[in-house]
């Protein structure tokens, strides 16, 4: 079989390219499509022989998410690219040997591309990329800090931040070390539109640009179900998340991995939901983002023009606005329904908190959300007493007062552990000294109080 994609490219004249094996690696970029992609190449690979590519199995979790071949792609980001090698070459002996083509995708391969030449620069390589709106890939990169990296920034710090910073990444400047290393005629880059902005099948597009027929397009993709996947989380469920990894950051991380799973499928199905958007930024920030980014991306477009078309989405899309008040409640009730043991877990370990004293407004706000009983606290202005104003300005006062008081303005901030701790010293500073053992014995009696709560 020919295959449809070399025949379009109109090789055949060339005297060296039939005397060396194929390949097509996706290379990304992140957070444009590629694991929709990857679902269905790995779920219709079978039907990808008949149009003349063989694309090797990977794993994918429970929501069809993977990493695509990170046999490879891990094995460069790890610097092993001895090992990296020998798996290329056996997975393009196998094409070879079967008469295909061979075809990779993982995001992972995007900052890579010195790697990839020493590696598959001894064949005819394709390099396939999908670039989004620079803007869109810098709010979907704080997403997904926060979905898969423990992240807690809010969305206004991550564009502060990164308007402080190197971006190059985010207006594709890899794929002019990608161009430069494998050529720009063996180059295709196209621009990638989500499906919330209105944007077409990546799965059709990507197909088509690899040369299959758009009959056999339409026909594949007519019959093959392409679920979300991956799909951003939606704004409720990522502040969740953050909540959690703000307050639970010593979560273990299966238990991190199964919020995320059941997360991530709330997301997938909530079609009534959207995550953050450009349009959810200051319009100041919003112009500064574009006038850095525009600059930074004026040599890639001058080189590959297609790529202008990033710039047609409109911020407006979405002219509603987020609420200032997430309901956090819809995603958490996800959770409880398909991981109860998770989401019990989780509640233990909040009390566990509640009981050795924690506090601070996301604590409390954890709390709330998950439906735990606390003592509401206090707003002070001013944490000492008249009293222990008094006490502490006497010059008889000893230690014993000192700490007693000081026992006092804790209790009352509700720091019951760190009051009973005190109150003990002042203890062993006045044993027997009959209102410190009374104030002992009452934050004594809080503490197991919120221990057996």
């Amino acid at each position: 079989m020919i295959k449809h994609f070399f025949r379009l490219r109109s090789l055949r004249n060339d005297d060296d390219f039939f005397s060396k094996k194929n390949a097509v690696i996706h290379i990304g970029a992140p957070k444009a499509g590629s694991s929709a992609l990857q679902r269905f190449c790995n779920n219709n690979n079978e039907k990808l022989k008949e149009f003349g590519f063989y694309y090797p199995e990977h794993s994918m979790d429970k929501n069809g998410v993977s990493g695509g071949h990170t046999q490879i792609a891990g094995r460069l980001v790890k610097n092993d690219i001895e090992k990296a090698k020998e798996k290329f070459d056996e997975w393009l002996s196998e094409a070879d040997r079967k008469g295909l083509t061979l075809l990779l995708s993982a995001e992972a391969f995007y900052g890579k591309h010195a790697e990839m030449k020493e590696i598959a620069g001894h064949c005819n390589v394709r390099i396939i990329a999908y670039m989004r709106n620079p803007i869109d890939y810098l709010i979907g990169n704080h997403n997904q800090g926060i979905k898969r990296h423990m992240s807690t920034r809010r969305l206004s710090y991550e564009v502060d931040w990164s308007l402080d910073r190197s971006t190059g990444h985010l207006a594709g400047l890899p794929l002019l070390a990608w161009a430069d290393a494998f050529g720009d005629k063996n180059c295709c880059f196209l621009p990638y539109f989500s499906p919330e902005r209105g944007g077409g099948s990546i799965e059709a597009s990507f197909l088509k640009a690899i040369g299959v027929e758009q009959k056999e397009i339409s026909d594949l993709c007519s019959s093959s179900d392409s679920p979300i996947t991956n799909r951003s989380y939606v704004a409720s469920a990522l502040e969740l998340k953050r909540l959690f990894n703000t307050v639970l950051a010593d979560l273990p991380s299966q238990i991190s991995h199964e919020v995320d799973w059941a997360l991530q499928a709330f997301s997938d199905s909530a079609s009534h939901l959207r995550s953050y958007r450009a349009y959810d930024l200051p319009e100041e920030v919003r112009v500064r983002l574009l006038d850095r980014f525009q600059t930074q991306m004026s040599p890639v477009i001058e080189r590959f023009p297609k790529l202008s078309q990033v710039w047609d989405e409109k911020y407006d899309f979405y002219p509603d606005k987020l609420e200032n008040q997430l309901d956090l409640w819809e995603p958490l009730n996800y959770v409880s329904q398909v991981a109860p043991n998770i989401l019990e877990t989780i509640k233990q370990k909040a009390k566990e908190l509640r009981g050795r004293g924690a506090g601070g407004y996301p604590f409390y706000r954890l709390l709330e959300v998950l439906n735990i009983d606390f003592h509401e606290p206090y707003f002070y202005n001013e944490v000492l007493s008249d009293q222990a104003r008094n006490v502490i300005a006497q010059s008889s006062a000893k230690d014993a007062d000192y700490l007693r008081e000081f026992a006092l303005a804790l209790e009352r901030m509700g720091c019951l552990r760190d009051a009973f701790y005190v109150i003990e010293r002042a203890s062993e500073k006045r044993p027997h000294g009959k209102g410190i053992l009374r104030i002992k014995e009452r934050i004594h009696k809080k503490v197991l109080q919120i221990e057996k709560d």
